[in-house]
């Protein structure tokens, strides 16, 4: 049995590996020394965890060597508001508040959901795979979501031609993260979402709103379009390609006010609602349960 195994900090050493890469020798250093100070915490007689131990510190030696050239890339950030908390706002604002102070309170989400949740990854990575090939997806390359952020900037920093599954853009102290992005040659900005809708509703408008803003604050002039991508009955190639970029444009000052209506919310007490048609429409709240009993 590896009875070792919850002593190694698995994306702490990935992040560490990562920045070593890139040249962030302090970021890596940092990370090695927390990653061997848990694995030393293992009391038992395992030659494994004693072999990982003895090389984080070969590694953290060569590495006090190198930091007068190394580079400060990693960085780890913090952000108020998600593209998913944004979406659930614009539901009801007491599931805005619950679900960033009482997660706890969730009910677990359904099979049939789950399911559909899975669906849609599939067809995520189908486009991923047929049509943006060879990209680099930030999620699983760092490990913590607090340095996705700073890594995508790196990536992106490149003068070559970059494609990032999963770019993460932090603006207005808000979260977004890209399923596909797209940086030519000239640093010319596409981005394309990936639903397994077939049609355009409001909700997707909403979801893409809030990407769209918080993209243009960091990217201006250079994000070129913004796109949908959405499943189709073909029997040959089951997706198309929706430019939105002038749909979502207008929607730009009515995103930025309810930024911050939504951040004045989260620093107040527990908003008081009664359940409703918002309750279901246009998602069924993970709270339901919860406002029941409190009635």
């Amino acid at each position: 049995m590896n009875d070792y195994i919850n002593y190694i900090d698995f994306n702490t050493i990935k992040l560490a590996d990562l920045a070593n890469e890139i040249g962030d020798y302090k970021c890596a250093i940092e990370n090695y020394n927390r990653a061997l100070n848990r694995l030393r915490n293992y009391q038992g007689d395992r030659m494994h965890p004693i072999m990982m131990a003895s090389e984080f510190v070969q590694k953290i030696n060569e590495l006090n060597n190198k930091l007068s050239i190394g580079k400060d890339i990693l960085k780890f950030d913090t952000w108020k508001l998600t593209k998913s908390s944004f979406v659930k706002g614009n539901q009801c604002l007491k599931y805005l508040y619950l679900d960033k102070y009482k997660k706890q309170e969730k009910t677990p989400i359904s099979k049939a959901k789950q399911e559909l949740f899975n669906q849609g990854h599939t067809f995520e990575e189908l486009i991923r795979e047929k049509e943006f090939p060879g990209g680099i997806n930030v999620k699983e390359k760092v490990g913590y979501f607090a340095y996705f952020n700073s890594y995508t900037k790196h990536l992106l920093c490149s003068p070559i031609k970059q494609t990032i599954y999963e770019a993460t853009i932090i603006e207005e102290e808000v979260l977004v993260m890209n399923d596909i992005l797209v940086k030519d040659e000239n640093g010319n900005i596409h981005i394309y979402e990936v639903k397994l809708n077939t049609e355009i509703n409001d909700a997707i408008i909403s979801d893409l709103a809030v990407q769209y803003t918080i993209c243009k604050k960091r990217f201006n002039s250079n994000l070129k379009s913004f796109n949908l991508v959405l499943r189709t009955n073909d029997k040959v190639k089951n997706w198309k390609i929706v430019n939105l970029t002038d749909d979502l444009e207008k929607q730009v000052d009515n995103v930025i006010d309810k930024i911050n209506t939504y951040k004045m919310i989260l620093q107040k007490d527990e908003p008081i609602m009664a359940m409703g048609e918002q309750c279901n429409k246009p998602y069924e709240c993970e709270f339901i349960e919860y406002c029941k009993n409190k009635c």
